[in-house]
């Protein structure tokens, strides 16, 4: 596959129009995050995604990068749920996820930029996330550092970006 992101071919879609991605995802989310979806720990990455197929609900939402064959490269959601949205109640980007062996191709920043344009579809005047590690990738897309948690795992920066008019 290009490595280089203006060659590469990337389509993104609704989780809800592939649900056979489903399974890969859920894979890949308890790889990734295996605190907190491994066995015995308190997440079930297969729970989650089906909340993002609930055909009538605003929030969550899936989105999932391919490539021009089809194939998965990455994914995002957008949830009501993170830490910190107690403090701000809103459209959260979370589970910002490339494939290992597709990172550093611009492929996560197609998914925030997918984020932040379906998030503004449906009818959020902003858009939220909390990180310990995409700052430097929301920062490219314009959001302003708001906040600093302290959580279990260690300070999550809280980011938001307004959105266009509703």
């Amino acid at each position: 596959m290009s490595r280089d992101p203006d060659r590469m071919t990337v389509a993104i879609i609704a989780l809800g129009d592939d649900p056979v991605l489903l399974k890969i995802l859920e894979t890949w989310f308890v790889e990734e995050w295996a605190d907190w979806y491994g066995p015995g720990q308190p997440g079930d990455a297969r729970e989650d995604l089906q909340k993002c197929l609930l055909p009538n609900a605003r929030l969550p939402r899936c989105l999932v990068a391919l490539d021009g064959d089809g194939r998965p490269l990455g994914t995002v959601s957008l949830r009501d749920t993170s830490p910190g949205s107690d403090l701000y109640p809103g459209a959260w980007l979370t589970a910002l996820l490339v494939h290992r062996d597709c990172r550093k191709a611009g492929i996560g920043i197609k998914l925030i930029a997918a984020a932040e344009r379906e998030a503004t579809r449906i009818g959020f005047p902003e858009i939220l996330t909390a990180t310990a590690t995409a700052g430097t990738l929301v920062l490219r897309r314009d959001w302003q550092q708001v906040k600093t948690l302290q959580s279990a795992s260690g300070p999550l920066d809280i980011y938001r970006k307004a959105l266009g008019p509703v």
